[in-house]
């Protein structure tokens, strides 16, 4: 472990690592004595002796964002994608898992699986490969390989967060629309990105809590950018 070199460094690289605790600095919405209490122990660690609670409230107090820290903040650029973003649902998905050996059958039964399919996402990874289908095309895969597969996850749903073109320059979105659904303790079972889709794979009773989370959170952005009632234009 890297050792801190003072306790405001220390300070610093615990809030750096937590974007929920960075929030709250920001919107002022946060206790620092509680704060101070809260991540003490860690501190104590990163220095490698103890520290008092009052140096850690004070370094705290001195925090300094990544923007004040010549770091461009997207988060006004994300908002601003967010609402203008529109959902999607996509039912009836099943995702399939298997082993790279069984790559060149699937490629190959690709281009007719193009021309029926609802939904079609292939993924690579170094010894697997996912195919992500709707449901009434996937024993046709199933079949070919069935000595090959690693696991099939049905009764999915793709929930598509459609965007503009600036998300494909944005940074921080995905990791934004993902921790709205895992602060609900929603599982992602596949993300996948598509120059303007974002596309989340889910179990289909969790899909249904995170289109609803993520359309509030869209209602809410737009409200964020809208003039006050009143106001001039």
């Amino acid at each position: 472990m890297s050792y801190a070199k003072s306790i405001s460094d220390a300070v610093r690289r615990v809030i750096d690592s937590d974007p929920c605790v960075q929030e709250c600095l920001e919107r002022r919405v946060v206790s620092y004595s509680g704060l101070a209490k809260k991540i003490q122990p860690l501190v104590e660690k990163l220095i490698g002796s103890p520290v008092s609670l009052n140096a850690v409230k004070i370094a705290i107090t001195r925090y300094k964002p990544p923007e004040a820290r010549g770091v461009t903040h997207p988060r006004r650029r994300i908002i601003e994608l967010l609402a203008n973003s529109t959902l999607e649902l996509r039912t009836g998905v099943s995702v399939l898992t298997a082993y790279n050996t069984a790559l060149g059958k699937v490629l190959s039964m690709l281009p007719d699986l193009a021309n029926k399919s609802r939904l079609l996402l292939l993924l690579f990874s170094i010894n697997t490969f996912t195919i992500i289908i709707d449901r009434e095309h996937l024993n046709v895969i199933r079949d070919a390989i069935r000595d090959e597969i690693v696991e099939v996850h049905d009764d999915q749903t793709a929930v598509i967060v459609v965007s503009p073109h600036e998300i494909v320059e944005t940074p921080g979105f995905v990791a934004y629309i993902t921790s709205l659904v895992a602060r609900e303790g929603l599982n992602i079972t596949q993300i996948e990105s598509s120059y303007t889709d974002t596309i989340l794979i889910m179990r289909s009773d969790e899909a249904i809590k995170a289109f609803n989370i993520l359309l509030k959170s869209i209602e809410v952005a737009r409200e964020q950018l809208s003039p006050p009632t009143g106001s001039s234009q």
